[in-house]
């Protein structure tokens, strides 16, 4: 039996909108108050297990980084992401796709 933390996203859609600041690949997230976005990269690292991440609001001077809280939910592509605190609430959020 593999350890939590090395199951990885086995996402089914393959239509998630792909947004290029500075050569580096970003997903948005959908639903969240402002204008967020996940590193490529660190979305296929996201797993069960809650990790710190960096995110990326944009901001008057480009890509601002907000820290937080992610994780997964089994066989989907929805992320559960939480604020800085580890007291707060996981809500559940999707990417953007495209047409």
């Amino acid at each position: 039996m593999s350890n939590i933390d090395d199951i990885m996203i086995e996402t089914k859609i393959n239509n998630k909108k792909t947004y290029m600041y500075d050569s580096i690949a970003y997903y948005k997230i959908v639903g969240m108050n402002n204008q967020y976005f996940i590193k490529v990269s660190d979305y296929y690292k996201v797993t069960l297990r809650q990790k710190q991440v960096e995110l990326f609001g944009s901001g008057t001077s480009g890509l601002e980084k907000v820290k937080g809280y992610i994780k997964s939910i089994d066989s989907s592509d929805i992320l559960l992401i939480a604020a800085p605190s580890i007291s707060s609430n996981f809500i559940m959020y999707d990417l953007e796709k495209t047409d």
